[in-house]
């Protein structure tokens, strides 16, 4: 049996997008754990991949007793609270003794056991009785197949919200190894497996009073891992990781993240299996509040006729305007973002009740920030369908991108959902109708016009 871990609207598991989990190893200060996270909600917020804020507000088991261990459970946790309502993310921190339970678990979305902790009997209860999703990081002196018996002791207690994250195997003294083969092995248990790309390039104690890394090597076993099937991402970044008070020899740098992120997603969009790509957009057309289209090339066939005097001619697709209207009959938003200005669109969109109409603009990415402001809907529950290069940059920030099925090769390449027909051939019906389907209000919105 296949397990989905819901949180919010993050879905982790086999058939869903690709989720990352990062920040930086231990916090510490609010302004630098805040501004690491601010970068990473753009950075993934422009490639549309889910994100969950990892920061730690202890390392208990850092090499050293002189080792910096974080602000303590009180600091730390205010700082993450702050940061979780500022910026309106999700976060993550590990717990290290039962005392810390309760009070992570107020604010904490998923509650992370440590790998050297994995096998605590009353530590796994005690989180599990939270009812919070947790995740579970591979000791490193399992085996894959070992973490069944640990995930038996949160699942005794009633909580199936459960996430394991391979952080690679002891190979030897201070050296690690990533066995993608693990991947597999913990999936077919069920659960969502994450992979820990920056601690398996750890090198533990290998710096004498520190572990050492081999920070160099965390995109490939990335990449990898991507490609083995991995749920999530899980890595540790820095703006300067050379000066990073926790795990910096292993840490990516901030910058180096938004190209990384592109490849991930590349590679889990090629090795998605048809009932994979199906049930994903399933789930993301399910969530849809606000349909946003450009005009030329998508309302139409982007065919563009002056009249003698110099007015413009558009031709529209009848069964289009019906879509639009039984979707916005069943309270779900329609609006236009398109970068020309027409009176012929605009006498359409009067015809049809699209309020939402954004014309003769450049840049439609910066128009989304506007448009969530006024509508109130997140950027994540906002589909968009475009043709053309230019409605790539918007494309990249909404929840489901949508390309016309004669779209720009680019275009076609990025989109989470091709459609079968034409622009201005019945495509937006197309969309319509698979939006009110996925959300099962079609049979019911179709009565209302007969």
């Amino acid at each position: 049996m296949k397990h989905i871990v819901k949180i919010e609207d993050i879905s982790i598991g086999q058939g869903f997008p690709l989720v990352l989990i990062s920040g930086p190893c231990v916090i510490e200060d609010y302004d630098t754990t805040f501004e690491i996270a601010s970068f990473l909600k753009d950075v993934t917020q422009k490639s549309g991949i889910p994100f969950i804020f990892k920061a730690s507000y202890d390392k208990a088991n850092r090499t050293s007793l002189d080792s910096y261990r974080g602000p303590g459970v009180t600091q730390g946790l205010e700082i993450l609270r702050r940061i979780k309502a500022e910026l309106g993310i999700m976060v993550i921190s590990d717990v290290h003794r039962i005392s810390e339970v309760e009070p992570a678990a107020d604010i904490l979305d998923i509650i992370q056991v440590p790998a050297f902790l994995c096998r605590q009997t009353d530590l796994l209860s005690t989180v599990a009785k939270t009812g919070k999703p947790v995740n579970i990081k591979k000791g490193q002196f399992l085996a894959p197949w070992d973490m069944a018996n640990v995930v038996e002791k949160v699942t005794s207690s009633g909580n199936n919200r459960i996430l394991i994250t391979d952080r690679g195997t002891m190979f030897g003294y201070n050296n690690l190894v990533a066995d993608f083969r693990g991947i597999n092995i913990m999936q077919a248990s069920g659960w969502p497996v994450i992979f820990d790309a920056t601690h398996s390039v750890q090198l533990p104690g290998g710096a004498g009073t520190s572990s050492g890394g081999q920070r160099e090597f965390a995109p490939i076993l990335a990449r990898a891992a991507v490609a083995a099937g991995a749920d999530g991402i899980f890595m540790e970044v820095h703006k300067e990781p050379d000066k990073a008070l926790c795990d910096g020899p292993n840490s990516l740098k901030l910058d180096d993240v938004g190209e990384l992120i592109s490849q991930l997603t590349r590679i889990k969009n090629i090795v998605k299996c048809p009932s994979d790509q199906a049930a994903e957009k399933t789930e993301l057309l399910k969530k849809i509040k606000l349909l946003l289209l450009d005009a030329d090339g998508v309302l139409t066939d982007g065919s563009i006729v002056y009249s003698d005097s110099g007015s413009e001619i558009k031709t529209f697709n009848v069964k289009d305007g019906v879509g639009i209207r039984l979707l916005m009959a069943a309270g779900i938003k329609v609006g236009i973002v398109t970068g020309r200005s027409s009176d012929a669109l605009c006498h359409r969109c009067r015809n049809l009740g699209i309020v939402l109409l954004v014309d003769g603009i450049r840049d439609k990415a910066a128009v989304l920030d506007r448009i969530t402001g006024q509508t109130s809907i997140p950027a994540q529950k906002i589909a968009f369908m475009g043709d053309d290069l230019p409605d790539l940059p918007i494309m990249r920030r909404v929840g489901l991108s949508i390309a016309v099925s004669d779209a720009d090769k680019a275009v076609i390449e990025h989109a989470g959902m091709v459609t079968k027909n034409r622009g201005g051939a019945g495509a937006v019906r197309e969309v319509c109708e698979a939006i009110l389907d996925a959300q099962g209000l079609r049979e019911k919105i179709t009565e209302r016009f007969l």
